[in-house]
């Protein structure tokens, strides 16, 4: 079975990474597929794809769009794979993106305010070949300056937690749209990490609009979780994926690609995630 990584990120949205070093990275470790899935856009595929070439390394084209649960209001994910129209998906989302933006940038403002030595320059030097600023550029900036020295932690939570200083309201599209969005765009529509942002309930909605599988392995699932996404996937009729959620310096775990791997329910073993390839 191949060795995969299947959800990646990197400077084209909220990773610290080129492309290009996250492909060599992960062909040096010894993968023989990934997928680079940057938030809301498809325009690091070119590069992605290209240097996949250049290394002998499968490149799946991937996205990862951004939405909500119009029911209960919390985040859901979906990937988007192998789309034959990329561009659509970066041509709708932009406009969120640039609103998201909009955000942080008067979130940098409130910090500032409240006494920190950073302003919208010093967080904007930190974004990468996306152009859109994310709350991990805004982070960096905080730590290089000695407020922290972690991306995540205790001023993360401060700062970005319920009731913080620069927690932003950001609009998202609905979850069914992102499905049919992946599918419009010609892709293979995947819910993200179900168990993060407690998605399973949603399930059954997207289904029935094309949802073609679901992520299996992900930092956030334990053993159980994982028995109930196979589960699922059998009762659905979904293909399974895995990945490590990589972003370079900005992880939220310190997993380095391909570093996931699991057993699933019936003892085959699962190397860093399927998907029909």
């Amino acid at each position: 079975m191949k060795r995969v990584d299947l959800h990646m990120h990197s400077e084209w949205s909220d990773g610290s990474m080129r492309v290009p070093d996250i492909v060599r990275l992960s062909k040096r470790l010894g993968l023989d597929c990934i997928a680079i899935t940057d938030h809301d856009t498809a325009e690091h595929l070119p590069e992605a794809v290209s240097e996949g070439r250049r290394q002998g390394l499968d490149v799946v084209p991937g996205t990862e769009i951004s939405a909500y649960d119009t029911l209960t209001g919390r985040k859901v994910h979906i990937l988007c794979y192998r789309a034959s129209n990329p561009r659509l998906i970066t041509d709708v989302c932009r406009p969120y993106l640039e609103e998201r933006q909009r955000a942080n940038r008067g979130a940098v403002e409130r910090i500032r305010e409240a006494g920190y030595a950073i302003d919208i320059e010093d967080a904007e030097s930190y974004v990468g070949a996306g152009g859109i600023l994310h709350r991990q550029h805004v982070m960096h900036a905080l730590a290089d300056r000695g407020y922290t020295s972690r991306v995540y932690g205790e001023l993360y939570a401060k700062l970005y937690g319920e009731n913080g200083i620069a927690a932003t309201r950001s609009r998202y599209m609905a979850a069914e749209d992102a499905v049919k969005l992946a599918k419009e765009a010609g892709g293979l529509a995947v819910l993200a990490h179900p168990f993060q942002y407690d998605s399973m309930g949603i399930l059954p909605r997207l289904v029935g609009l094309g949802l073609d599988g679901i992520e299996l392995v992900h930092h956030t699932q334990t053993p159980e979780r994982r028995e109930a996404v196979a589960q699922a996937a059998g009762l659905y009729g979904l293909f399974m994926t895995g990945g490590t959620d990589f972003h370079g310096l900005y992880s939220e775990k310190p997993l380095c690609p391909g570093a996931l791997e699991t057993l699933l329910p019936d003892g085959h073993i699962l190397l860093r995630g399927v998907l029909p390839l």
